[in-house]
């Protein structure tokens, strides 16, 4: 399906300034089912893991575990709670929750290398064209934080746009 990486993120009720940030990156994808509550929408995304993703996001975790970062298991990914609303400071897909409102959805993460957060945000455009918009924001705080994120952006990018292409041909957005 069609996932294009955009310029700029589109402006965030919760994200600030972007030039705070060290890094950020931002794509985009149709959104055929724009009557889905962000929370909804979120989910439809980050619920839905591909086999290869999740072994990637395990290994990942036991490297890092070695480093004194939090380490993703199998567990947190096959047992992602669906609940019908989130409040500000549950986990939602193993992430925390910033902030919400009816078009925009943050979450994230703090360690002492880095902290990160993901917008997922609902765009109408003219004539009921709408479009869901993923951004990532980082921030590192030492060394390690900024090698960690070289090492890992290539898949990352891969990964977002994975994510937004599996929700939207499988119909979830």
């Amino acid at each position: 399906m069609t996932v294009t990486r955009r310029r700029a993120p589109p402006a965030s009720a919760f994200l600030g300034d972007l030039r705070t940030f060290h890094h950020w990156d931002s794509y985009e994808a149709p959104l055929e089912r724009s009557d889905l509550a962000m929370h909804e929408i979120y989910l439809a995304l980050f619920a839905h893991h591909p086999w290869w993703a999740k072994r990637l996001l395990i290994l990942r975790g036991r490297i890092v575990a070695l480093f004194g970062l939090k380490a993703t298991t199998a567990a947190d990914l096959d047992t992602i709670e669906i609940k019908p609303s989130y409040a500000i400071g549950e986990m939602i897909a193993r992430f925390t929750l910033f902030g919400q409102n009816d078009t925009e959805i943050v979450t994230g993460g703090n360690d002492r290398h880095l902290d990160f957060r993901v917008s997922v945000k609902k765009l109408s455009e003219e004539r009921g064209v709408c479009r869901v918009v993923l951004s990532t924001v980082v921030s590192p705080h030492n060394f390690f934080g900024k090698a960690y994120l070289r090492v890992i952006l290539p898949f990352h990018r891969f990964g977002v746009r994975t994510l937004l292409s599996n929700a939207v041909s499988s119909g979830r957005i």
